[in-house]
């Protein structure tokens, strides 16, 4: 991930802030932007050269690679751990390259893998996709 996928990753980004305030969107950046390999040089203070998401979060967008974290039965959530960043490499981790789960030993696979990892996000069924009628009756 470089700045220029920045309008790749915009358009799969959701029109909806990550963060409700500027509090939550700064517990969770310093958490784990300030300790992630693609923010680095933000930190340096080359921010031409920062990661991309933490832009998309500025300007109220929420990526597609912020995937929720852990919550209660409540739906209650610690702000550091409100996300998981699916792009997200410890800067003293010595191979920060991202590596597939492997297949369990023993483990068999009807269908390969590729075509189906990578980003997902549910979006809300839009207006127009409900039918107006259902059988005859006005919804």
């Amino acid at each position: 991930m470089s700045p220029d996928d920045y309008d790749r990753l915009y358009a799969e980004s959701r029109d909806k802030p990550a963060f409700s305030n500027g509090d939550e969107g700064y517990s969770w950046m310093g958490a784990n932007c300030d300790r992630c390999i693609h923010d680095k040089p933000a930190r340096q203070g080359n921010d031409a050269q920062g990661c991309p998401l933490v832009l998309l979060t500025l300007v109220g967008r929420t990526p597609a690679q912020f995937v929720d974290g852990p919550r209660s039965e409540e739906g209650l959530y610690a702000r550091e751990t409100q996300y998981v960043c699916t792009e997200f490499r410890d800067e003293n981790d010595p191979d920060p390259e991202p590596r597939p789960v492997p297949t369990p030993d023993g483990q068999g696979e009807l269908l390969p893998r590729e075509p189906f990892e990578g980003h997902r996000m549910l979006t809300p069924l839009a207006p127009e996709a409900v039918p107006a009628r259902l059988g005859g009756e006005q919804l």
